[in-house]
């Protein structure tokens, strides 16, 4: 699969839509579309990374990512290959495969990721995790530092964590529920899930 976004429309649809900023990560996300707007079938996200940043090994099973580098440089692991990726790559990363992600090379890295099929979910806590990790409520790479909060994140988005952490989600379903019994989800939906 390969993405056809020029960057005519992708530039169209950024100014469009609200930029989700953590500065002290370097990091700014995008929603370019969301899942109702796609009828469930996709979701589209733009992002920046400073050199150095990036996201944790995990793994979905309910949906599989597309990422593609628009400008700059990304590098990662997806079911244990090691990634580079330049301007105008991409790979797909299937349905149950452990992946992680970083930028790697000098000067920021432009990028987009598909998510198919869409994940109301995951387009919710994306957003949260940004303002979370502004707000020092995360580790730099966007785990959360509380366990309500992590349980909540990882359940709820349909991010699993790989190795030894597996044997963990069914505790994080637990806890999960458990905050929300509490009202936490909604609290900090409240509070970190908001438009800018």
């Amino acid at each position: 699969m390969v993405m056809d976004w020029t960057d005519e429309q992708i530039t169209r649809m950024r100014a469009e839509r609200p930029v989700y900023c953590n500065d002290s990560a370097g990091t700014s996300l995008s929603w370019l579309r969301t899942g109702e707007e796609t009828g469930g079938e996709y979701g589209l996200i733009y992002g920046e990374y400073a050199p150095g940043a990036g996201v944790f090994p995990h793994f979905h099973r309910d949906y599989l990512e597309t990422f593609h580098v628009l400008e700059g440089r990304g590098a990662g692991k997806v079911a244990g290959r090691a990634v580079q990726l330049a301007t105008g790559e991409e790979v797909v990363v299937p349905r149950m495969a452990v992946h992680e992600f970083h930028s790697s090379g000098d000067r920021p890295v432009r990028f987009l990721v598909e998510v198919r099929p869409a994940h109301p979910g995951f387009e919710k806590w994306v957003v949260t995790l940004q303002h979370m990790t502004a707000a020092g409520l995360t580790t730099p790479d966007g785990r959360p530092k509380n366990l309500y909060h992590a349980a909540l994140v990882l359940v709820e988005s349909d991010v699993n964590l790989p190795g030894a952490g597996r044997a963990l989600m069914p505790v994080f379903r637990f806890v999960a529920a458990v905050a929300r019994r509490k009202g936490i989800d909604k609290q900090l939906e409240e509070q970190y899930y908001r438009q800018e």
